[in-house]
């Protein structure tokens, strides 16, 4: 396993970068080792923004701003009246390489705290975040995207898509879909917009408790209720109305989840 610490705004043990850095931003290059098969960014994140971009290059570029000292709550000290408090350095960022999977770490992250990854775009990618945004651009394999509370954006992805956001909608544009695994969209509150290919085949469940749902694909629905009887000697039963709608999209193929509880689903036909 291969270790790059950044710390104290300072890149060590991967290459000169010539940039002056400000105080809590910070910069690893990993380089390439072994360039056989596609490679696997593993971002996981107690608070902060998690940024992804494909890009043209070999290296897996991260960056991280807003680490430092400066970004923690101030706290009155009577005692230290007119005198000047001089920040401590965070532990900062830590990125590890192995087996082509390049994992990603920072310690003491908050919502003002981020974390911007290059990558080239044939790159899996697992991105996790307890608090903050995940945006995602370009990168071309399979997503894993979780924030706990903040909003997912995927642009021009290709793929296979698992997104969950506990408070927050998500935004999604696929430029092609793996028909061999399955995609799911799910969030607590907020809205949730995917764009997917024109030719886009799936068999999909789709639920909101509080909103709407609308799509242009070529979408024949499914059953809704649910009866479910009861074994009293009188013979009542009861019939529960799921929300949730089953149905195929250009005639079935992929498994595709859209779930929410309040918003609204938009599933739209790519031009």
């Amino acid at each position: 396993m291969k270790t790059y610490w950044a710390l104290m705004g300072v890149t060590l043990a991967v290459c000169s970068t010539g940039i002056a850095q400000e105080p809590g931003n910070e910069r690893v290059v990993v380089p390439v080792r072994n360039s056989t098969h596609p490679r696997k960014v593993d971002v996981n994140l107690m608070g902060g923004s998690i940024t992804v971009k494909a890009y043209n290059g070999k290296e897996v570029i991260v960056e991280s701003t807003g680490s430092g000292s400066r970004g923690r709550r101030e706290v009155e000290d009577k005692r230290a009246d007119g005198l000047r408090r001089l920040d401590l350095p965070s532990r900062g960022l830590s990125v590890e390489e192995q087996d082509n999977v390049v994992t990603v770490r920072m310690q003491g992250g908050n919502r003002g705290s981020s974390v911007t990854v290059m990558t080239p775009a044939e790159t899996s990618l697992t991105l996790h975040t307890m608090g903050g945004d995940i945006e995602v651009d370009g990168v071309k394999g399979e997503i894993d995207a979780n924030s706990m509370n903040g909003k997912i954006t995927l642009n021009n992805v290709s793929g296979s898509v698992l997104a969950h956001s506990m408070n927050g909608g998500m935004k999604v544009v696929m430029d092609s879909v793996d028909a061999t695994k399955p995609l799911s969209f799910t969030t607590m509150n907020g809205t949730i917009d995917v764009t997917l290919p024109a030719d886009f085949r799936a068999n999909a469940k789709i639920r909101t408790d509080h909103g709407e749902v609308y799509s242009d694909f070529d979408f024949k629905l499914g059953g809704g209720a649910i009866t479910q009887k009861n074994d009293s000697s009188d013979g009542r039963f009861k019939v529960t109305m799921d929300r949730t709608i089953t149905g195929t999209i250009n005639g079935g193929g992929t498994e595709a989840t859209f779930k929410t509880f309040n918003g609204t689903i938009y599933i739209r036909k790519r031009k």
